[in-house]
């Protein structure tokens, strides 16, 4: 019995405290502060539609941010699509 208990993978227990903090804690915030800023995004845009058909542009910097602050949290902070750019030539100091 004590080697069947020896050759248990000890990677998963390590991780499982990390795992357990992620789904319990981190994704649950980051899914409510993406639907609060989707809601907010929807309602301004709805306010700008109408405000352009009553000839006002008066939201359409609002709108822009609201898409950038929803973009952001969507993509975890911009760290998604930094994944994805290739690596900026940076200059020597």
């Amino acid at each position: 019995m004590a080697v069947g208990i020896g050759l248990l993978p000890i990677v998963p227990m390590l991780l499982l405290p990390f795992i357990l903090i992620f789904f319990v804690v981190v994704f649950p915030i980051w899914a409510l502060g993406l639907g609060v800023l989707g809601l907010i995004l929807v309602l301004i845009r709805g306010l700008d539609w109408l405000l352009q058909k009553a000839g006002s542009t008066a939201l359409g910097g609002a709108v822009v941010g609201m898409r950038k602050a929803f973009r952001w949290v969507l993509t975890f902070g911009g760290f998604a699509e930094k994944l994805k750019e290739p690596e900026k030539a940076k200059p020597a100091s």
